[in-house]
């Protein structure tokens, strides 16, 4: 099943959960060659496994929002340094932080890469902090970070960058990791979505394997900490052994082929963004904001039409975007994203 996120008028939204996995199941691989990023999985990891969002510390605030996308994006008005946000901005905060609960799987892969390549970002969020396995989750400035990178996934640059790499053959996805991770391991950098008929997952990957015409990609899955897993691809698509939408439920393998998986370039989350919902400069009206989500095996059949017929949503089982302006995204979560 995929789930949507969808507006009208100007903009959408994806909003991330978290699947899983458990040990991956051996299987026979020859490696011939290997490409990694300066990435230590057990130093450059969090020690401690994904949790729900959107509760204090770990929510989306207006402040965290004026971070994301600028005062003149998100503020009505400013008074005194205190910002009274556009009502689709506290309608975005409600959203997100509802989304939240399944899971802050997105922060944890955006973070934690970013930490493991900026000592001085890892020492501003804990002094005594030597690598990212030794932060605390007890810390409020780590869990509002956490909030704040999960967030990144609803700006526009980065959802561009996810659509691209989405259109791309699982093959083409591991080639590209290689190539990135190639030249002494000093490349961008990405994140990896990947989505099954449980949901969707946010992950981490560092390390690529080639051999005997299958890729062997490393990760780091924020629902298993200190576990060492990876997802195979070949010419049939991708397998990842043992995912569970969580660490609490029973495990099976996901898979999938071209569409079920997409990378998010670390240059792409370079704040401020672009907030295609909010007033612009010299207009008096915002877009509108929808995040919507199914739960159970339903699928989700979503349908909005403009004054002009124009459509946007599901028709006859196919994603139709005809109304100028609008975007959507398939969004990784775990089903629990609030439908609007």
């Amino acid at each position: 099943m995929r789930r949507i996120v969808a507006a009208c008028s100007v903009a959408a939204l994806l909003a991330a959960g978290c699947g899983g996995g458990s040990s991956p199941a051996a299987t026979t691989f020859t490696p011939v060659e290997a490409a990694a990023l300066d990435y230590l999985p057990g130093d450059d990891s969090f020690g401690f496994e994904n949790f729900g969002g959107g509760q204090a510390p770990a929510e989306l605030t207006v402040n965290l929002v004026r971070r994301l996308y600028g005062d003149s994006q998100v503020c009505a008005t400013v008074v005194d340094n205190r910002c009274t946000p556009h009502p689709v901005v506290t309608q975005l905060i409600q959203q997100a932080n509802r989304s939240m609960a399944a899971g802050l799987c997105e922060g944890f892969a955006v973070l934690a890469l970013r930490l493991a390549a900026d000592p001085d970002e890892l020492a501003a969020l804990q002094a005594d902090a030597t690598r990212v396995a030794s932060l605390l989750r007890t810390n409020p400035a780590l869990l509002s970070e956490l909030a704040y990178w999960y967030t990144t996934q609803f700006a526009t640059e980065v959802q561009a960058q996810a659509r691209f790499y989405l259109e791309k053959t699982p093959l083409e996805i591991a080639d590209a990791l290689a190539a990135d991770f190639a030249d002494g391991g000093t490349g961008t950098g990405f994140t990896l979505g990947i989505y099954s008929a449980a949901g969707g997952h946010a992950v981490t990957p560092y390390r690529v394997e080639s051999g005997d015409g299958t890729h062997r990609v490393f990760i780091y899955d924020s629902n298993w900490p200190g576990q060492e897993r990876w997802i195979d691809i070949d010419d049939d698509g991708w397998v990842y052994a043992l995912a569970a939408t969580n660490p609490t439920e029973a495990a099976e393998a996901w898979g999938g082929g071209q569409g079920t998986m997409e990378l998010t370039p670390m240059s792409a989350r370079r704040g401020p963004f672009t907030c295609p919902f909010c007033p612009q400069e010299g207009q008096t009206k915002s877009g509108t904001l929808m995040t919507v989500a199914a739960s159970g095996d339903s699928q989700l059949g979503l349908q909005v039409q403009d004054q002009d017929g124009n459509r946007l949503g599901v028709y006859d089982g196919e994603m139709v975007n005809e109304i100028p302006g609008a975007t959507y995204r398939y969004l990784i979560s775990a089903g629990t994203a609030d439908p609007v």
